[in-house]
């Protein structure tokens, strides 16, 4: 079983350190620093120690308006076991120097860095996820995808790979806090705190979080699960519904009725959504042109483009990105 944390010592603690940034999600923190707190309280000792870190030491509201005292600036933290990150990030901002440097100067002494949710854009925008696999919340990965060809981005809940450990956010984030509880001090532990959570079984990395429309519906049927997956995986270049019902192994006839039966849509209608949505997301979560994401979501024609996405959103796209960005990042994707 994969270890997420660095243990310098068996008879001491595990200690991990929490930096918050202003806006930051608050589910996936609560999910990450409780479990921890449960451990201890389960086990009777101080198997794990935590801190709250700031960039300047002050306080740091929360997305939902929250403030949280934290115990140090992250100037005051010269050594470091485990880093791990909840950024209110915007995909678009710009990485604060101060910030990627100390980040920077932890790794090389040889602490594990880790980040939930929009935390991976962070860490990779600061180039600390080249050559290694990661994951991120669903609704990131189109963008970073495009953004980031040098990170191996995965479809699990969590993703641990050497020192470095990511996760999709939400209840992701409690699933991966379970599995390190598992690996470092045994699976009846991370059982005891799972039950008093109500939440289930201890998950292995490999569990792939839900993907979207599927995940929403509740798709049962087989080929109609292959035919999503085909579709979410063929984006740029999309096929034909002919070669998609080949290639679930069913009818044509039979393809569209499932599609009908699930969403109320045809094939191609349901692909046509599909890959807007997906220029949708690279026009707000990226730089690229209009003309590139059109092409990236499997428009040969930009005009073909921009006259969909106006029919399916209401705007053109470049209206939508200023939009999007008058009004800031999502406060709910994590």
């Amino acid at each position: 079983m994969a270890r997420v944390f660095q243990h310098r010592s068996g008879d001491e603690p595990i200690c991990v350190d929490f930096f918050i940034g202003h806006r930051f999600t608050i589910v996936p923190f609560i999910n990450a620093i409780d479990p921890l707190r449960i451990a201890n309280l389960v086990s009777g000792k101080t198997l794990f120690e935590t801190r709250l870190i700031s960039d300047d030491g002050k306080p740091v509201t929360a997305i939902n308006g929250m403030e949280f005292q934290v115990d140090a600036a992250m100037g005051d933290i010269h050594r470091a076991d485990n880093v791990f990150m909840f950024i209110g990030f915007d995909p678009l901002m710009e990485v604060p120097p101060a910030l990627a440097n100390w980040l920077r100067k932890l790794v090389v002494q040889g602490a594990h860095l880790g980040a939930a949710g929009a935390g991976a854009l962070f860490l990779a925008q600061a180039g600390l996820l080249d050559g290694y696999s990661a994951t991120i919340h669903w609704n990131y990965r189109d963008s970073f995808l495009e953004s980031f060809p040098k990170i191996r981005l995965s479809r699990n809940a969590f993703e641990i790979d050497r020192n470095r450990f990511t996760c999709a956010g939400g209840t992701a984030t409690m699933n991966l806090m379970l599995h390190a509880i598992a690996a470092h001090f045994g699976p009846d532990l991370a059982s005891e705190v799972a039950d008093l959570f109500i939440a289930g079984e201890v998950y292995q990395p490999e569990t792939e979080f839900p993907r979207m429309e599927r995940a929403r519906v509740g798709i049962a049927q087989s080929s109609l699960r292959f035919a999503v997956d085909e579709m979410e995986s063929h984006i740029e270049t999309p096929l034909g519904i002919t070669e998609l019902a080949a290639r679930a192994n069913i009818s044509q006839r039979s393809l569209t009725r499932l599609f009908k039966d699930h969403f109320q849509v045809t094939p191609v209608q349901y692909y046509h959504r599909l890959r807007l949505q997906h220029g949708q997301r690279l026009m707000q979560q990226t730089n690229m042109s209009a003309t590139e994401v059109a092409l990236a979501s499997g428009f040969r024609s930009p005009e073909h483009f921009f006259r969909s996405y106006r029919k399916q959103f209401g705007c053109s796209p470049i209206e939508d990105r200023r939009n999007s960005r008058l009004l800031g990042p999502d406060e709910g994707e994590d």
